[in-house]
Parts: C-alpha cells; sequence; structure tokens
C-alpha cells in the first residue's frame, strides 16, 4: 500500500518554511468557518487568519502521461471552501510545475478561476522531490492493472 508520509513531508516544508519565507507569517494547520455555517481545516492558515493555503502535491498528469483527472477535481473542491472562508489573500501551493501551469491556464487563458484565488509553485527541496517521485511511482504501480 501506498505511504503517504513523503506527501506530508512535503506539505509540511511548505507550510514551515516556503510559506513563512514568502510571506513573512508563522502558519498553521487549522479550521476556519465558512459562510455556510460550516467549518473546513486549511493546509495553511496565517497566524493573524488573513492568509489562508491550500497546498497540492500533486501533478496534472499521471505517471503513465495521462491527464489526471482526480487531483484536479480536488483542487476545484479545494477552491470553493477557499472562497468560503474569510481571510484577505486565498491561495493554492503547487509542489508540482505542471499542475502550476495547468492552474494558471485556467485562471488566464480559459477565465474558469475566480481572481480572488492566487496561485503559486514551491520549488521544493531535492531531498523531499526525490521521495515524492518515488513514492508516487510506487503509487501508481499499485493502482496499474497487470497484464496477463
Amino acid at each position: 500500500m501506498a505511504n503517504s508520509q513523503e506527501q506530508i513531508n512535503v506539505e509540511n516544508w511548505i507550510r514551515d518554511s516556503w510559506l513563512r519565507q514568502q510571506f513573512g507569517h508563522l502558519f498553521a494547520k487549522r479550521a476556519l468557518p465558512l459562510t455556510s455555517g460550516g467549518s473546513f481545516e486549511f493546509d495553511a492558515v496565517s497566524a493573524d487568519g488573513m492568509i489562508i493555503a491550500n497546498i497540492s502535491t500533486s501533478s496534472a498528469r499521471t505517471v503513465n502521461g495521462r491527464a489526471a483527472p482526480g487531483p484536479i477535481h480536488k483542487i476545484r473542491g479545494d477552491m470553493v471552501f477557499l472562497l468560503m472562508a474569510s481571510a484577505r489573500q486565498r491561495l493554492i501551493v503547487f509542489s508540482e510545475r505542471d499542475m502550476y501551469h495547468w492552474w494558471l491556464g485556467e485562471q488566464k487563458n480559459r477565465k474558469r478561476v475566480p481572481h480572488e484565488l492566487e496561485f503559486f509553485h514551491a520549488e521544493i527541496p531535492a531531498e523531499l522531490a526525490q521521495p515524492l517521485a518515488k513514492a508516487k511511482q510506487i503509487a501508481a504501480q499499485e493502482v496499474t492493472p497487470m497484464k496477463t
């Protein structure tokens, strides 16, 4: 069974190091109230609550080069929650460059993402990128049907 620890390590690094360096705030995983009356746990919320973010470690394509609709739909869902929370800035931070560029295209070219959302690509260090890539490869092998 695939181990998600590598994704968690990358998410933690983005929250604890990258976001802090970019925005000068401490961030923590935290639930916030939504305009609908419920709540949602965001991957990163600044200490003052003015910046909220969700973090994606997914690629826009599978290891076999096909489109990856699952991660794209998950990010669309995250967008809804970002828009339903009160904040000055609403971010989605991508560890994978292809996913970052896919969403930029959705926002700038196809005009299918609200301007209230900001996208960022966090260049992760090699010591995190290599294990993440390996974990994705193992996960892909687990869900690929065996040929008989």
